[in-house]
């Protein structure tokens, strides 16, 4: 009934008149096309709804209206509904049914469409508001989108607080390119309110809404935090990516930011120089990324002149780059750069980017302080990869598990040993397939990429090297009291253990030594060690066992873990409350040390930096 026989588009009521026992309505579809529909009175009464239901409907634009006045006479009722793009439209209905139409008004969802009326319909774009003004309990709103298109949109004043509270917050916005900006000065003109505004891109600008609603800029500026303003600040206006600050100068307590997309678009910004910690956290963000892609750099080097600091920065895919800095900022970045999570760059620029599959290092070259990792993926693609020497030590090791795959055939490869030679080092690797090979390694990585060999290990390999190369063992046992608890003293194993340079692979249940903690070590020389704690509840034993290929470090590596463990077990006899193991410390300063050298290894005190050699 209510579909147009043109273009069978739905049909929507804009008036209706009683004729006799008969309802007649008047309707329209959205192409235009007009007609009429005769119901009987019965019929009509016990579909009311139905049939009224599109007169919330503007026929223009398809938006769902608001009823925003209400005339009941007696033989008909007239009724104002506001379009939020075509404003306000008249409808009339016989009185009778007013009610429906009453009924019909809670279920529309007439905020909807005011929000979505905010969205540029030629482009797309998010609306800004120029300019808010109110005519009869209408708020007109004087709308731009960032590409210059104009209209005029019409917001009735009852509309629900949040919905007006978003339409007004678009005051705030940069016409020329709908950024936030920051609230300079709200002024009370008669009924008039003028607020200006500073756009970090194109300056100052001044916009007027109805005084009633000044509030609620107040309500909006406290609750709308500067580095929000300037973390949408740092999106490309012309491509949506995200902008890489390419230097921060100090001019005039401002900051003027020179920035560029991966795109190569450019833009300068500004910003107050008393910034919050959030939008500082922002700008440090984008002074660390790599103008050519979204990674995170690092710091290589860096260079005072005057009162700016020059910054050579080292992308993972990209290599050098330099960017230059204001003194407070760079004091910023200073303090943050140590908690900047870099591991997710890293893992990204460890994959192939034509076919995203996992890249291994072929060879590597040490230039000054950085080094370039030359890499290939599984087909067949080759690119480089940078990494400052300096870097963190999670991220250098990151790097470095790459080393242990053959580029040839992906098989696993062993590391041999690590030999010194002078700042440079030379890691001796060994293929299954295709033999001997040697990579260059600043001698600073040395330790960390031997650490890295150790996490590629597994259970299974620790299982194959005790059955082929460790077949020499020792062990240290003691017995352990029948209500001591299996995890607490399996604890107290692994502490002791966990104070040598080997790292956890993994665990054991239900062996003939009962629970077990496997762990691997490899001295830089090539010395490999096997160590496993162990806990029997049914023995009432807790055992320390190490294997390795040198019997005379072996013996060193277990002597120190015996001693250890039986002072622990002493005072756990004695029920004292510390029963941490003794903490291994610099002879020289007395600090703790984290680890201790394996036998025959040197390690620096971080505190006084005494070499530390042990045996």
């Amino acid at each position: 009934m209510f579909t147009c026989k043109k273009c069978k588009e739905p049909f929507y009521v804009q008036t209706g008149e009683l004729k006799g026992h008969t309802l007649r309505v008047y309707c329209q579809c959205m192409k235009g096309h007009k007609g009429k529909r005769d119901i009987s009175r019965y019929q009509a009464d016990s579909m009311a709804h139905e049939v009224f239901k599109g007169i919330f409907t503007c026929i223009e634009c398809g938006s769902t209206m608001t009823l925003m006045n209400t005339d009941v006479g007696k033989h008909k009722a007239e009724y104002i509904f506001v379009c939020p793009i075509h404003g306000p439209q008249k409808r009339e209905i016989p009185s009778f049914y007013h009610s429906s139409v009453a009924g019909l008004q809670g279920s529309m969802n007439c905020s909807k469409s005011i929000l979505d009326s905010m969205s540029c319909p030629r482009c797309g774009g998010v609306f800004t508001a120029s300019e808010i003004s109110e005519k009869k309990g209408i708020l007109e709103v004087k709308s731009r989108c960032s590409n210059g298109h104009k209209e005029m949109r019409f917001i009735p004043k009852i509309a629900d607080e949040s919905v007006l509270k978003t339409v007004i917050k678009r005051l705030i916005h940069c016409d020329e390119c709908g950024l936030p900006c920051q609230v300079l000065e709200t002024q009370p003109k008669g009924n008039k309110a003028q607020i200006e505004i500073s756009c970090p891109a194109h300056g100052k600008t001044k916009k007027e809404l109805p005084a009633e609603y000044a509030w609620m800029i107040e309500s909006i500026v406290e609750a709308m935090s500067e580095g929000s303003i300037v973390r949408s600040m740092l999106n490309c206006r012309d491509c949506g990516e995200s902008l890489s600050i390419k230097s921060a100068e100090l001019d005039k307590m401002k900051y003027k930011l020179k920035c560029s997309c991966m795109n190569g678009h450019s833009i300068e910004l500004s910003q107050p120089a008393d910034l919050d910690e959030e939008a500082i956290d922002a700008i440090v963000g984008g002074v660390l990324k790599c103008n050519d892609c979204n990674l995170v750099t690092d710091i290589g080097e860096t260079k005072v002149s005057g009162n700016d600091v020059e910054l050579k920065l080292v992308c993972p895919v990209h290599g050098e780059l330099k960017k230059s800095v204001s003194m407070g900022i760079y004091k910023h970045i200073e303090e943050r750069n140590k908690h900047i999570d870099r591991m997710s760059s890293a893992e990204e620029s460890l994959t192939c980017e034509k076919c995203k599959s996992p890249m291994t290092i072929r060879d590597t070259k040490v230039r000054d302080n950085t080094i370039s990792l030359k890499m290939e993926c599984r087909n067949g693609h080759g690119a480089e990869r940078h990494l400052p020497v300096g870097a963190n030590e999670p991220v250098i090791e990151r790097f470095y598990r790459q080393l242990y795959e053959c580029h040839k055939c992906h098989n696993p490869l062993t590391l041999s040993f690590i030999e010194d030679k002078g700042d440079k080092s030379e890691a001796s690797l060994s293929c299954n397939n295709h033999g001997e090979s040697k990579v260059e390694i600043p001698t600073a990585h040395a330790a960390i990429a031997r650490d890295a060999y150790l996490s590629t290990m597994t259970m299974s390999d620790l299982e194959k090297l005790l059955e082929t190369r460790l077949q020499t063992e020792r062990a240290a046992e003691y017995q352990i009291d029948p209500d001591a608890d299996v995890q607490e003293m399996l604890d107290i194993v692994n502490d002791i253990i966990e104070q040598q340079s080997v790292r956890f692979v993994g665990e054991k249940s239900g062996t003939k030594n009962g629970e077990e903690s496997w762990y691997y070590g490899k001295a830089r020389a090539g010395t490999e060690y096997i160590v496993i704690g162990s806990v029997s509840k049914d023995n009432l034993t807790m055992r320390i066992s190490v294997a390795s290929d040198d019997e005379n470090k072996m013996n060193m590596l277990l002597s120190e873990m015996r001693d250890n463990l039986r002072e622990v077990l002493l005072k756990l006899q004695a029920k004292t409350d510390d029963l941490a193991p003794k903490k291994i410390e610099c002879a020289q300063c007395g600090a703790a040390l984290p680890k201790r050298a394996l036998p025959g290894e040197t390690v620096i005190c971080d505190h006084c930096g005494t070499p530390l050699h042990w045996g």
